[in-house]
């Protein structure tokens, strides 16, 4: 799971922080600083767009385009904003490659609830009383990063921070241009040099601050006070583009309230989003290439990181990566009924040469290719060839201060079966369970235990 989260996450840019919950330009942490040049209007024209997307009885809809562009590349996503700011409400939902939305966040005063789809999960959370002081309308922050979330989030004085630019042209339209240059610095850990790393006794932990300057604009109708285009582009401390987001609005409407759905603002409909497993393993049985499973439960007993005795392994998650032009994967997690959220088996499943990029392209893979790893055969009784790979890491740096001899504290093994099946690649991995004691303690971590579960394979699809 952890490489298939790594790859994943890089696409959900777009996520719209849970806002309130930190700053709406940077999460906590971070310092920023505005660039100080600003204009007495500035204030005027964000007071003129809320209030015109905030009309008493009315809804501000419209059709988002958004273009984003980094180092990975260019993406371009689509989505739908609605805001009631009058009930202090709102929802946006964006889109890929299809009208499913692949994400969803609905803010209810002070509730915040999100749906992922890719990862099939939901979250709903509740704003700190701490954190609203300053906030005029929450409702706002489903546009975030931006201007106007962060004007009605209480987190810049326009008098000071913005300057007003009017008799702009922008697609065609007379626009008034908004614009705020910031300077955020955060303090990110710095790696220990080679000759601790893994170390009982290490150093106290070093960072290093880093500084990137975020240019954030907004246009704005200068005819009906109603946003246009906003984008934020962000630099490096040398200078050289990060990346650049813009958000263009179309096809904005005001809609009566009675319109709309009862629940499309409502954050316990955001919960309901989420699919069953069942209904995951039917998405899954489609994917288009061979798959395993353990079945909904495994009855081998093992005895959990709290040292209970289990029955078995119980089937707790199924993700299914099966949005267009992107790879394909199915992800099974097994754990414990008690603790449905701690992996202890995980089946990951794709196509071959997706699976061979990832071991060339993420670090916690490269592992397979170091010097020292053992590979033994291991008999799939389903079907595929099966390789168990084997690396112990070296020993920690003992602290001499145990009193226990000279005994050199020694981690877990690496593992990981892998079974090619036709076009296909099945992974099995057994994460490291930490006990009350932080040792880990998930019995799955041993060979023969791993390489038997390989043995218990059977076919999905």
């Amino acid at each position: 799971m952890g490489w298939s989260g790594l790859r994943w996450r890089r696409y959900m840019a777009l996520a719209l922080s849970l806002l309130l919950a930190g700053p709406v330009f940077v999460g906590t942490g971070g310092r920023v600083g505005a660039v100080p040049a600003a204009d007495e209007s500035a204030r005027q024209w964000l007071e003129t767009v809320s209030t015109n997307m905030g009309q008493p009885g009315r809804v501000f809809r419209a059709q988002l385009t958004i273009r984003e562009r980094g180092q990975a590349g260019e993406v371009t996503s689509r989505g739908t904003v609605w805001i009631d700011a009058e009930q202090r409400k709102s929802r946006i939902e964006v889109r890929r490659d299809s009208n499913d939305p692949i994400l969803v966040t609905v803010v209810d005063n002070w509730d915040v609830a999100t749906f992922d789809a890719i990862l099939n999960k939901a979250n709903t959370v509740t704003v700190a009383e701490d954190q609203r002081a300053n906030v005029r309308n929450p409702a706002y922050s489903v546009l975030t990063p931006s201007l106007i979330a962060a004007y009605q989030a209480g987190q810049i004085n326009p008098d000071q921070d913005v300057t007003t630019t009017l008799g702009e042209q922008l697609g065609g339209r007379d626009v008034v241009k908004l614009a705020l240059t910031l300077q955020v610095s955060r303090e990110v850990p710095v790696p220990p040099p080679p000759d601790q790393q893994g170390g009982q006794q290490q150093a106290q932990p070093r960072t290093e601050t880093v500084t990137f300057t975020h240019e954030y604009t907004l246009y704005i109708d200068s005819a009906r006070g109603l946003p246009v285009q906003e984008s934020v582009r962000t630099l490096d401390a040398s200078g050289k583009e990060v990346g650049v987001r813009t958000v263009t609005f179309d096809d904005i409407a005001l809609l009566d309230r009675a319109e709309l759905p009862p629940d499309l603002l409502s954050t316990q409909a955001v919960q309901r989003m989420v699919a069953s497993i069942d209904q995951q393993l039917e998405r899954a049985r489609r994917i288009g290439f061979p798959l395993f499973w353990l079945g909904r439960e495994l009855p081998r007993a093992f005895t959990d990181a709290k040292g209970q005795r289990q029955p078995g392994l119980v089937l707790n998650d199924v993700q299914v990566f099966d949005q267009p032009n992107m790879p394909r994967q199915v992800v099974l997690i097994y754990g414990t009924r008690d603790e449905p959220t701690i992996p202890y088996v995980i089946l990951a499943q794709q196509p071959r040469s997706d699976w061979e990029n990832m071991v060339q392209q993420l670090p916690t893979l490269r592992w397979l290719q170091a010097e020292g790893v053992q590979r033994r055969p291991v008999q799939v009784p389903a079907g595929g060839e099966g390789t168990l790979y084997i690396l112990q890491p070296p020993p920690l740096a003992s602290s001499g201060r145990s009193g226990g001899g000279n005994q050199t504290p020694q981690l877990p093994p690496l593992l990981l079966v892998q079974i090619n099946v036709g076009d296909a690649v099945a992974v099995i991995t057994t994460p490291w369970v930490p006990n009350s004691e932080g040792r880990q303690a998930n019995p799955f971590v041993d060979p023969t235990q791993i390489a038997a579960l390989a043995g218990a394979l059977a076919r999905l699809n």
